[in-house]
């Protein structure tokens, strides 16, 4: 099973529509949702969540998986890439304490397909 058009589109509207990872050739506007964790080949629909999922343009959801140290160890840092736990359970969990950063360096707790929340609303008492 793979991620539905309905639900990219959703993750692309609630991302604010343009790709979060601007990695060289950007094309800017997000076209599909990224697994920020792979699911490899064919690997668990568990990690088809919306807390997994982030808005990218094409171009750079071509490279994220074979990019080099440095961007890989960029995309981590900004909550783009997940690396993986010993189950798929668990990196769901990692993904969903793992907040995105935004282009503009705001962060965002993905909560649903449609619906993010600010760290600074998640830290409130």
């Amino acid at each position: 099973m793979s991620v539905s058009v309905k639900v990219k589109q959703q993750i692309i509207e609630r991302d604010g529509g343009w790709c979060l990872m601007m990695l060289p050739g950007c094309l800017g506007e997000a076209q599909t949702a990224h697994h920020r964790a792979n699911r490899g080949a064919g690997g668990s629909s568990v990690l088809d969540h919306p807390a997994n999922l982030c808005a990218v343009c094409t171009v750079c959801n071509g490279l994220a998986e074979d990019a080099n140290a440095i961007t890989r160890m960029d995309l981590i840092h900004r909550g783009l890439r997940i690396e993986k736990a010993a189950t798929n359970e668990a990196t769901l969990a990692r993904a969903i304490a793992t907040p995105v950063e935004a282009v503009d360096g705001e962060r965002w707790y993905l909560v649903s397909a449609t619906e993010r929340m600010h760290v600074s609303e998640a830290m409130r008492p």
